[in-house]
């Protein structure tokens, strides 16, 4: 699996960072894509998303790893930020059901 994309989130108080990573769509069978997600320590998830294209599976990855970023403990206590701020964006779009507590939403 080929990683496409990938940012390291920061923890507040701490030297430490969170990977994320986007792996490369990969056709399962004739009529399934899927794509793999995964955020390191100290969430530690794996996320797994089907498609009936290459894209579909990207972009329904891409959702559900917002919707997990931005559904963690450490964000929902400002603990979680990227690009050394802690001003709620995490370099990803949050899903619409999360813009009551996330400022940029698809």
């Amino acid at each position: 699996m080929a990683v496409i994309a990938e940012q390291d989130l920061d923890i507040a108080d701490s030297a430490a960072k969170m990977a994320v990573r986007i792996f490369a769509p990969e056709q399962r069978d004739l009529s399934t894509w899927g794509c793999r997600c995964e955020v390191g320590e100290p969430v530690a998830e794996v996320i797994e998303t089907d498609g009936v294209s290459s894209l579909q599976a990207l972009a329904l990855a891409i959702q559900e790893l917002a919707a997990a970023l931005y559904s963690t403990e450490l964000y929902r206590s400002g603990q979680l930020g990227a690009f050394v701020a802690f001003d709620g964006y995490l370099g990803i779009p949050a899903p619409s059901s999360f813009k009551n507590i996330a400022p940029h939403t698809f």
